[in-house]
């Protein structure tokens, strides 16, 4: 009988893990939560009347919170070492913060004209002599630059005589009128139309039934004139202002705080999670495979929910998200991270992430690649939305592309143990290049499928290799605090400058010469990346791969004992760089060691860092 293959039985110890059931439990709630809600805010914000230039405007301050919180929030960590209290409160409120948003009042209404303007047809004084045409509110034309004359039907005349010029109302068809612009080229003047009538007396006009005059007590002629909207108008849509000003300020002051709340949650969940997945040989694929079950699963839901409620209303998804957050809060309260102590060096121990050259090279890295995902997130929906994509197919998208990351994230540990984490990221910069010339070609929304399958390698595989390469380059009292620079920088930092350069760019070259923009310079960055991470940290990158597998072994022999590593000499950038030794903080493990094969991994060994235990 055929036994099953290595790679199931791998999968299923990690899952029936009892240590790592809470984790997976977390991250489906988390991860499904951000995917109910996140990829309709920009939505949201056109709902609001928020148009594209102040959009991005918003998304240029968030970096100011989202740089700073997760870093600070991850040396407090850091510091106090068993951080689940305080990452339960922050992942409350970010539910709860979100729910700010439905305060938020309508800046601005986007109308579409209707095929036939409804104007008042109107002698707006007795001493008119022609009558005029004004549109009725909410609608704006924007009056072709010549016309002579206009198609129009008159409907619901006062009982007032009007004018016999004017024709009988109870009439069906269209009457041609000549009419021109009035002084205030808002309204039309109907020039071979007179305000006159054969049977007006000196003192305004005459009921015909009842022969006395009307002017006196207050009566004026006036119909409703319906008019083709082709013969007049150039635009399709008007906008009806509100207090959008007001609205652009709440939506802002919201967005900042939903944004902190959300940054530093997520990087100290991810901090938690490989601290356990480090403690007890965790593969850090397997867990986030649980959020992309969580995206699959509710991001359709919430995409029904909202279509079923109405074309505005949010409500559904902000409802949805909320709860998602409070459950998470409680199972996070049921991780396990007493084993942790707390770092009496974390501000020297963050100095010297900052002097390695790898981290910096790293963190450079993870700013562009948020870029490109700010800009996705921002406006890929926009461009479906266009396209006249509905909420569910947007939903859609997000299933398709949390699905393919599935296999993926299974098999992430093996891929970046093949590849290596730099050339992993790499290969997913390569698939961003893909996917921004394929959206660039859209024509049909339901087209976008095949590239938002591409989302397993810029999103699912990236996302794990950048995070266990965070885990890689840090120390056990460092790693909250890197994974707070990571988070940081990609998904705020970067996020929100990709969001402001594609809102600023969208605006002058419009959407798809941006999405062409960002795939040439994704791969200007693969190429660059390539060469210096070869040329510089590869020796470095063997020799701490080597240095793990020694230690694999010696766990593996007598468990119990100390592991020592070997020291390792800065590797050398060119041909004249020289070789420096400096001594990293030592750390122990009791009796536990790591998964190479895992998409975490424990040693640390910094570019011009000599490490000992």
């Amino acid at each position: 009988m055929i036994g099953r293959p290595a790679w199931v039985d791998r999968v299923w110890k990690d899952f029936i893990k009892k240590e790592f059931i809470p984790v997976k439990i977390l991250f489906f709630l988390l991860f499904g939560a951000m995917s109910t809600l996140f990829p309709f805010m920009t939505i949201l914000a056109r709902s609001l009347g928020i148009q594209e230039h102040e959009l991005s405007i918003i998304l240029a301050i968030n970096p100011i919170i989202a740089l700073l919180g997760p870093p600070i929030t991850g040396l407090f960590a850091d510091k106090i070492g068993n951080f689940k209290v305080l990452l339960s409160a922050l992942t409350v409120s970010s539910g709860v913060a979100v729910l700010t948003f439905l305060a938020v009042p309508v800046g601005r209404q986007k109308i579409a004209l209707p095929d036939l303007l409804p104007f008042n047809l109107t002698c707006a004084q007795p001493e008119d002599l022609h009558p005029h045409l004004s549109l009725q509110e909410p609608y704006k034309c924007d009056f072709l630059p010549k016309f002579e004359s206009i198609n129009l039907t008159l409907a619901n005349c006062t009982h007032c005589t009007y004018p016999s010029s004017w024709g009988s109302a109870e009439e069906d068809g269209w009457r041609t009128v000549n009419a021109s612009l009035a002084r205030d080229t808002t309204t039309l003047e109907v020039a071979q139309w007179s305000c006159s009538s054969q049977e007006e007396d000196s003192g305004g006009w005459m009921n015909r039934s009842s022969g006395r005059s009307e002017a006196a007590a207050g009566c004026l002629a006036q119909c409703i004139a319906k008019v083709p909207r082709e013969d007049l108008c150039s635009n399709t849509h008007t906008i009806q202002e509100f207090r959008p000003v007001l609205t652009y300020v709440l939506f802002l002051i919201m967005r900042l705080i939903n944004g902190l709340t959300l940054a530093t949650s997520m990087t100290l969940t991810r901090g938690a999670a490989m601290v356990i997945l480090r403690e007890h040989n965790g593969d850090y694929g397997l867990q986030r495979l649980c959020g992309s079950l969580g995206g699959i699963i509710l991001t359709p839901i919430s995409g029904l929910l909202m279509d079923a409620t109405g074309e505005q209303d949010f409500r559904p998804a902000f409802y949805l998200y909320f709860g998602l957050k409070v459950l998470a809060g409680l199972v996070i309260l049921t991780l396990n991270l007493d084993f942790r102590m707390p770092s009496k060096k974390v501000t020297k121990d963050a100095k010297s992430l900052l002097k390695n050259a790898e981290v910096l090279v790293y963190l450079v890295v993870m700013l562009i690649s948020g870029g490109f995902f700010g800009l996705l997130d921002a406006f890929l929906f926009w461009l479906l939305q266009d396209l006249g994509a509905k909420r569910s197919l947007m939903g859609l998208t997000v299933t398709v592309g949390t699905a393919a990351g599935i296999p993926i994230l299974v098999a992430s540990a093996s891929i970046i143990s093949r590849l290596g984490h730099a050339n992993t990221i790499i290969l997913g910069l390569a698939f961003y290049v893909v996917r921004m010339i394929g959206y660039s070609f859209l024509t049909n929304p339901w087209w976008c499928m095949p590239f938002e399958a591409l989302e397993c390698f810029t999103v699912s595989l990236m996302e794990t290799a950048a995070v266990s390469y965070a885990d890689d380059l840090s120390t056990p009292s460092t790693i909250a605090t890197l994974q707070g620079l990571y988070g940081g920088i990609h998904y705020g930092c970067g996020r929100a400058l990709g969001g402001l350069a594609g809102g600023v760019l969208i605006r002058y070259l419009g959407i798809r010469n941006t999405f062409r923009g960002a795939a040439g310079v994704s791969a200007f960055a693969c190429i660059i990346y390539f060469f210096v991470n070869n040329y510089c940290f590869s020796k470095q990158q063997e020799e701490r791969k080597r240095i793990k597998e020694e230690m694999k072994k010696q766990v593996t022999k007598a468990p119990e004992d100390k592991i020592a590593t070997e020291e390792i000499t800065k590797p050398t950038c060119g041909k004249n760089a020289t070789k420096q030794e400096y001594d990293n903080p030592a750390f122990e493990k009791d009796g536990n060691s790591t998964d190479i094969e895992s998409a975490t991994q424990n040693n640390h060994t910094n570019s011009g860092f000599e490490k000992e235990t």
